[in-house]
């Protein structure tokens, strides 16, 4: 191997042991025709077990040469050599690697083509991804070259000026079988290209046979073939590279075309394209430089695997470019996402169950001597241990939450403004969702944020919180300082994640801290990496960036203009609670506020924290806003009368954050929540009338106690009714009735319900009324008792029923 790829692999992003899952074998499923000349597997295992290196420089193996025809004194055709190049493959293990096609699969690794440097022949031909169903897949190849170790051998026989081709069916054949792939190609055969020509195999005394090396020959009048997804086209393009999802073993993939090679071959004018699947051609498969001018040379591949529950169908899903060598989320124009519909069927008979192959197939060219050698390192094995990473800034003196998103979306809508000496809280949340194996011997390696001064004052650098509910403190001897400023974390988990062995499934890193900026302009502070490295697993995340703004030598000040308490009637029908705002400035110049600026509030009623953003209107040097607080509470999901009890005083506290990141003081606002209406009857115990003779024929009894009836009424007009029972002592009942008496009516109440009072007015106030001085009663009026004859001489009783209601009018 070159230097240069030597110094490609020593720098590889950390991967998995590649011996561990991967198996590298010579393919036994070759074409019995001699002129198909791809016999070996230059595939092998770099030194340091960390790096599949599918294809390397340009020799032939000696495997792939055909010798010279014999005759004398002249061969009759010369040996062909040095034709192939180098191409190889790697397949999983399926004791150790396996890939269950009926379930949802996870698959990362890192991708390495070569520099381009001045032609894409320096790294040419590519790579693939493929997966295939096949009974020893392990030894499964397709041809080299253009077919980049999966695809067949598009064999075309020349004799003199006449041209034939195999048939799609003999090149499909000649392709890993049973298999679906998603193709890096980092060169384009295509017939209008000089660079590209037709490549000699082998010769007999009759013919010679040709690769026409046209796979990539574009041609948009040529339709898909049927029951291939959509946008599927002929050919491809794109300089230094493209990627697409194709059928290697379909025969509908090769579609012959009459080609122009009058340059080198006047009679090879035939040739087989492919069609490729939702084909990327702005995919630059060649080597970039970082902006401090670093070489990087690795990509990063996200491959998913989602199949409908009736197997029929798949989707794949892939992110190219999604991260950084050092493990950071990329959201920048050099990454690649796409969803692809497949046919399952590709993969032949497919049950939920069943395990197939995957693994990676490379091809280089033997056009340039200097071609880079095709590089892989595996970081996560699908169903091995399929895990996630969520990362979050917080800035908890604002309350406020910054992520990124590590499936490519666009993340938060926070502004990522902290100002300094804000409180700020790192959060890296690793998640075990399932697999064969816990997540075992996870080393984490977490380069923090700058302009972030970390707490370690109990010696510790931060915490590591378990599902399980223990916790684990990473000392901050684990904490090592860099020329350039940068603070490490180096720290090995005590506890595996997981559901087998190990008790808990999640672990939640939190490291605390101050923001910090003592210039006199705002810093931008990069996103940094942390990369958590298990023994059969490798997952990478980053920080979001975020700024923190310059110490301001002003200050906000907020004031409630509003009457105190603020009055809320309980259960009001379309009741708010609007509450005004005043803000200004000391010591800034103006105008103090500017327009369009975004002013942040920050709410804390009972136990919840709100927040209610809106933005200045025009230049001004005061501020007034309402805040509709009804409206905050209910949006954030939240019981509005449930945080405003009836008859209580809720406190409201608020502050403000200018866009500057200046924080105002807090000011209170006390609610007192007034009943809405109120309504309520109090009676004495016990009525008692004059005892009187039992011959007496006195026609009223008058009252023995002074009994009253009160209403207490807020808002509320009413009217009171009384009923009376008979008056009884055993079997024995009082010749008589209660009644009311005024001084023109008399009202049975006696198994008469009765209104006695009312009074129709709303009180804004709490009004207690005293029934025997609303209705005037006197000694000869009011409750009394009505004597109709003679009863025994006893003690009697009965049960005097009040009931308050609406007023008839009322609401």
């Amino acid at each position: 191997m070159s230097s240069a790829d030597q110094d490609t692999i020593s720098k590889a992003p950390t991967g998995l042991l590649m011996s561990n899952y991967f198996t590298i074998k010579n393919p036994t499923n070759n074409s019995s025709d001699s002129s198909f000349r791809f016999k070996s597997n230059s595939a092998f295992i770099s030194n340091n077990n960390k790096v599949l290196v599918l294809a390397h420089g340009t020799s032939t193996n000696s495997a792939d040469n055909t010798a010279a025809g014999s005759g004398w004194p002249f061969p009759i055709y010369p040996a062909v050599t040095d034709k192939t190049g180098s191409y190889g493959a790697a397949w999983s293990n399926l004791d150790t690697a396996y890939f269950k096609a009926g379930k949802p699969q996870t698959l990362s690794a890192w991708l390495s083509f070569g520099s381009g440097e001045s032609s894409e022949t320096v790294n040419g031909q590519g790579m693939a991804l493929v997966l295939q169903n096949n009974q020893d897949g392990s030894t499964e190849m397709g041809a080299g070259q253009e077919g980049l170790g999966v695809y067949g051998y598009d064999k075309t026989t020349n004799k003199g000026l006449s041209t034939s081709l195999a048939t799609p069916e003999a090149v499909a054949k000649t392709a890993v079988q049973n298999s679906i792939a998603l193709e890096f190609d980092t060169q384009k055969q295509d017939s209008a290209s000089a660079i590209y020509p037709p490549i000699m195999y082998s010769i007999d005394a009759l013919y010679s046979y040709y690769s026409a090396n046209t796979f990539d020959t574009k041609s948009i009048s040529v339709p898909a073939p049927a029951g291939f997804p959509d946008d599927t086209v002929l050919g491809a393009a794109g300089s230094y590279g493209h990627i697409a999802l194709t059928y290697p073993s379909d025969p509908a993939t090769y579609y012959p075309l009459s080609i122009d090679n009058t340059s080198f071959y006047n009679s090879l004018d035939k040739g087989y394209s492919m069609f490729h699947i939702h084909r990327q051609q702005g995919a630059d498969l060649s080597d970039s430089t970082d902006a401090e001018g670093n070489k990087v040379a690795w990509h990063h591949l996200t491959f998913r695997w989602m199949p409908s529950a009736d197997l029929k169908t798949a989707t794949i899903s892939y992110s190219f470019n999604d991260r950084d060598p050092d493990g950071s989320i990329n959201n920048r124009d050099n990454r690649i996402d796409d969803n692809i519909t497949v046919d399952m069927a590709q993969l032949g008979n497919i049950t939920s169950d069943s395990k197939i192959y995957w693994g990676f197939t490379g091809a280089n060219n033997n056009i340039n001597k200097n071609v880079a050698s095709k590089l892989v390192s595996v970081e996560s094995i699908p169903d091995l241990v399929n895990a996630s990473i969520d990362t979050t800034v917080t800035d908890t003196t604002k309350n406020k939450v910054m992520f990124d998103d590590p499936d490519g979306g666009t993340g938060d809508t926070t502004d990522r403004k902290v100002a300094s000496g804000d409180k700020m809280q790192l959060d890296y949340k690793l998640t075990y969702e399932d697999g064969r194996e816990d997540w075992k011997n996870i080393a984490a390696k977490i380069i923090l944020p700058k302009n972030i001064t970390y707490d370690t004052a109990d010696g510790n650098i931060g915490t590591i919180k378990y599902e399980n509910g223990k916790t684990e403190p990473i000392p901050a001897s684990a904490l090592s300082t860099a020329s350039d400023g940068l603070q490490t974390i180096n720290y090995t988990f005590l506890q595996n994640l997981g559901n087998i062995s190990a008790t808990s499934k999640i672990a939640d890193i939190i490291i605390n801290g101050t923001a910090v900026n003592e210039t006199d302009a705002d810093i931008k502070v990069n996103d940094q990496p942390a990369i958590f490295t298990g023994s059969n697993n490798i997952e990478s995340t980053s920080t979001p960036r975020f700024t923190v703004l310059y110490k301001k030598d002003w200050t906000l000040n907020l004031t409630n203009p509003m009457t105190d308490p603020v009055t809320l009637i309980y259960q009001q029908d379309d009741a708010t609670l609007n509450l005004s705002t005043k803000l200004n400035y000391t010591g800034k110049t103006s105008p103090q506020f500017t327009a369009n600026d975004p002013i942040h509030y920050q709410i804390s009623v009972g136990n919840h924290n709100l927040t209610y953003n809106t933005t200045v209107s025009a230049n001004s040097d005061t501020l007034s806003d309402v805040i509709p607080l009804r409206t905050v509470i209910e949006k954030a999901g939240l019981d509005f009368w449930s945080l405003f009890p009836n008859n209580e005083t809720q406190k409201v506290t608020i502050s403000a954050i200018d866009n500057d990141g200046v924080t105002s003081n807090t000011t209170t606002y006390n609610i007192q929540v007034e009943p809405n209406h109120l309504l309520e009857l109090n009676a004495d115990e016990a009525l008692q009338f004059q005892s009187i003779n039992y011959l007496s024929l006195k026609e009223y009894i008058h009252r023995a106690n002074n009994y009253d009836v009160s209403v207490t009424s807020y808002r509320n007009p009413w009217m009171l009714q009384v009923s009376a029972s008979e008056l009884t002592n055993g079997d024995s009942k009082f010749n008589g009735v209660i009644v009311n008496k005024n001084a023109s009516t008399t009202t049975i109440l006696t198994n008469n319900p009765a209104i006695i009072a009312s009074d129709n007015k709303s009180y804004d106030t709490e009004t207690t009324t005293s029934i025997s001085k609303l209705n005037k009663w006197t000694t000869d009026s009011g409750l009394l008792l009505r004597n109709y004859g003679l009863s025994s001489s006893k003690k009697y009783s009965g049960t005097l029923t009040w009931t308050i209601m609406d007023y008839d009018n009322s609401l």
